[in-house]
């Protein structure tokens, strides 16, 4: 994971009142519940007392109560009870449980991939805001590849006319003027430019002028990107880290031509229809890419029209390194 960055994990309906679920994501098991005003607690699936899932118990009094002695924890993962010591004797502050800094918006539940801190950066949540007031429809499948390798899939604007040929790749668009591509504020922006070939070399990236109208593709780290279809049509995917070699895909259409709901979210629905087809055309090429994990030294070679997936590569590489750097001198302090 690219540490310290806010990830989209789970849609908050994903995560009932009253109950804990149990999901793996960033290689861990966690459980995902809400206390009694309804805000979401995220915490390693571990009950510090001896070490069962957490997940099988139940919620009361606004805790997390472990099924195996009833221990119970509160949000922040301090121990509220221990029904054996009696219910206003000790609790230990040894039980503490690991939790995750959490937050929701747009329907997602956001976690924080980096030590706690006081103040968190805001979450990343731009490109939601491009489509307020949109219609949509979500559907969700489990893909047995690295995050990584599903962002690569969607900034690849050279594969359309060969892995979709009957769907959205149909009319040979097979070269790749570009593609035009903007690294900024922890965002990328494409401006897909394929045409016929009719004989003549595709334009560089860096050869092409400004574009004069919006990108097509964009991606906000670390894990949403967005499709823009003129204006009143979008698509959005989330790339859920699950672990090492699977990625939960959160996909939504999002419309705003058919205003009135109910019709409105029917057609959002056909058009999730249509996306789920076509993610599937992608899904049985990227699943074969080996390593599953995606990076700048694991022997890819990159074209012109790459350019988009290298530059993310590129940038999720210094965000690492950045991160590792930033880190060194508070571990420093803190063994001094």
């Amino acid at each position: 994971m690219i540490p310290n960055k806010w990830y989209a994990l789970l849609e908050s309906r994903e995560v009932p009142a009253g109950k804990p679920v149990a999901f793996k994501r960033f290689g861990e098991d966690l459980v995902f519940w809400r206390d009694s005003r309804g805000e979401i607690a995220v915490m390693r699936d571990l009950c510090p007392h001896r070490l069962a899932k957490l997940s099988p118990g139940k919620i009361v009094d606004g805790n997390i109560q472990c099924h195996f002695h009833g221990f119970q924890y509160d949000r922040s993962g301090a121990c509220q009870l221990v029904p054996a010591n009696g219910r206003n004797g000790p609790k230990p502050k040894i039980f503490q449980c690991w939790t995750y800094p959490a937050r929701e918006a747009y329907g997602f539940v956001w976690v924080w991939s980096g030590a706690p801190r006081a103040e968190y950066p805001p979450l990343p949540v731009d490109l939601f805001k491009e489509v307020d007031g949109y219609i949509y429809d979500t559907f969700q499948t489990t893909w047995d590849t690295h995050y990584t390798r599903a962002i690569q899939g969607v900034l690849d604007v050279s594969h359309l006319p060969f892995v979709h040929a009957k769907t959205i790749g149909r009319g040979g668009l097979t070269l790749v003027n570009g593609p035009y591509t903007v690294l900024e504020d922890d965002k990328i922006f494409v401006w897909v430019s394929n045409q016929p070939d009719v004989g003549l070399p595709a334009v560089k990236p860096t050869q092409l002028p400004p574009p004069q109208r919006p990108p097509d593709l964009r991606l906000q780290f670390p894990n949403v990107w967005q499709l823009m279809i003129g204006d009143k049509m979008a698509q959005m995917l989330i790339a859920a880290p699950i672990d090492d070699e699977h990625t939960q895909l959160y996909v939504r259409y999002y419309q705003r031509m058919v205003t009135h709901p109910k019709l409105g979210r029917a057609f959002a629905f056909v058009g999730n229809v249509f996306n789920r087809y076509v993610l599937h055309e992608d899904e049985e090429i990227i699943v074969s890419q080996r390593p599953k994990k995606a990076d700048l030294d694991v022997g890819e070679r990159f074209i012109p029209g790459d350019r988009p997936i290298a530059l993310y590569l590129q940038e999720r590489r210094r965000l690492i390194l950045a991160a590792e750097e930033q880190a060194q001198p508070e571990e420093a302090r803190a063994v001094g």
